[in-house]
């Protein structure tokens, strides 16, 4: 039995929002909100009755899902399932609930979606990966340090807080230190 035509679409035949135009602000670096994980919730719910049939796991991950740990107030979603290709039939009902498509945004195998306000900010992040891929295997163990270790989540939020002034390097400049923490707990 052939797949359906949307399965089997090619990549470029999908909505994919252009690059913003832009101009990089300062990331906001705030205080933690006790409501992220409410947050959080109402995404999920609204995930799950869009695609639920066609997802595995979906997870809060990132720093707002930190209790305590000042994070940018955009709630990072992290969405399992067994095959990236088979998931692309996930994009036109997310996208018809609001979230915006960007493709997989330097990350080979990723759906990657954003909800935004008016103004242009973002709210949400929506990465979906497949269940044995590095990045949602690294994204998980991240957010489960943080959440067991309060001594490296604090050194994680001085480390932001100090980025916050650089906006083109924030993301590259926090990377040394997940990957530290990241092979840590591969040895």
């Amino acid at each position: 039995m052939p797949e359906p035509e949307s399965v089997t679409a090619a990549t470029d035949d999908l909505a994919v929002a252009p690059a913003s135009d832009a101009p990089e602000t300062p990331p906001i670096v705030a205080a933690h909100n006790p409501a992220w994980p409410h947050l959080f919730a109402q995404a999920r719910a609204q995930i799950l009755q869009a695609v639920g049939p066609h997802i595995q796991t979906i997870h809060h991950v990132g720093s707002t899902s930190v209790p305590g740990l000042a994070a940018k107030p955009i709630i990072d979603i992290l969405v399992g399932v067994h095959d990236w290709n088979a998931a692309r039939v996930t994009i036109p009902p997310l996208q018809r609930i609001g979230w915006e498509f960007r493709g997989p945004r330097g990350i080979p195998r990723r759906h990657y979606f954003v909800i935004r306000l008016p103004d242009g900010s973002r709210t949400h992040h929506l990465h979906m990966l497949e269940l044995n891929s590095t990045h949602y295997t690294n994204m998980l163990a991240f957010r489960n340090h943080l959440q067991t270790h309060p001594t490296a989540a604090t050194q994680y939020a001085t480390l932001k807080h100090r980025l916050a002034s650089r906006p083109g390097a924030y993301q590259q400049a926090k990377a040394p230190f997940i990957q530290r923490i990241l092979g840590d707990l591969r040895r």
